[in-house]
């Protein structure tokens, strides 16, 4: 117990810095960042809900994946016109038209698997980088940044008073862990840090970081049940084994994928 908890540690300390330099130094490390963590999480998914298929399947879906959040990267980097974000429906095409010469069974449904990564994956982190670019032309890290801290607060906070004090579930059938009085307290802690934010990252105002907190609770809250829904489904724990102690990329990223969707439609309408 004593070693995984460091192993734990030592590997969330390292995965924040990683996160943090990466956001800092330029545009072009975020999208690196992002562009890792998109194939990482899309070969753990797919490795889930499509043990029995051949590796050409699983990379598919990855590949297009990949390409359409390059072109994303791209097209926001570039200051292309917002047409250029059309490249999203000829990637799926290809994808349509490849299923046409595979001799397989349930094409179809591997079809949904692989455009569900897309969707689940692929577009939140296209939406996250894109929040690099909010306010202006020019990369800023203020927004990213702000909201991958608030993610980690809200996770901690839940997670250090349902130990504590935790005593009634929140969605048990989903997640037995998880309790009411977590989720308080993480929205209290994240909303406190919210505050804080506000006076180091002034790309939002003070009440914009505010809400973003609220929704990064509720919709983070979403994404981790979504996730224990997935895993629970297919009897196992963890997405993957790559960071000792945590798991898999997508067990990292499940509360983000839920939280960056409504923080980005937030922004989208109010600024």
């Amino acid at each position: 117990m004593k070693n995984n908890f460091w192993q734990r540690t030592l590997t969330g300390f390292i995965y924040v810095i990683a996160v943090v330099c990466c956001t800092l130094f330029s545009a072009y490390s975020f999208f690196i960042l992002l562009l890792i963590a998109n194939f990482f999480c899309m070969k753990e998914f797919y490795e889930l809900v499509l043990p029995d298929k051949s590796w050409i399947e699983k990379y598919l879906g990855i590949i297009a994946g990949s390409v359409i959040f390059i072109m994303f990267a791209f097209t926001f980097s570039s200051h292309l016109s917002l047409a250029w974000y059309y490249h999203l429906i000829p990637v799926i095409m290809l994808i349509f038209i490849i299923k046409l010469f595979e001799k397989t069974h349930n094409e179809f449904e591997t079809l949904a698997f692989q455009v569900l990564g897309i969707v689940y994956i692929t577009l939140p982190l296209v939406m996250l980088s894109k929040m690099g670019f909010f306010n202006s032309f020019e990369y800023s890290p203020g927004i990213p940044l702000g909201f991958f801290f608030l993610v980690w607060t809200s996770d901690t906070g839940a997670y250090l008073t349902g130990r504590q004090f935790g005593k009634h579930k929140l969605f048990e059938r989903v997640s037995p862990k998880k309790t009411w009085e977590g989720s308080v307290g993480g929205l209290v802690l994240t909303l406190l840090a919210s505050y804080g934010v506000s006076f180091v990252f002034d790309d939002v105002n003070k009440m914009d970081w505010l809400i973003i907190a609220v929704l990064i609770v509720i919709f983070g809250t979403f994404g981790d049940l979504f996730e224990s829904l997935l895993k629970r489904n297919l009897r196992i724990k963890d997405s993957g084994d790559l960071l000792p102690g945590h798991g898999g990329v997508l067990d990292r990223f499940d509360a983000v994928f839920f939280a960056v969707s409504a923080v980005f439609f937030y922004l989208l309408l109010t600024n």
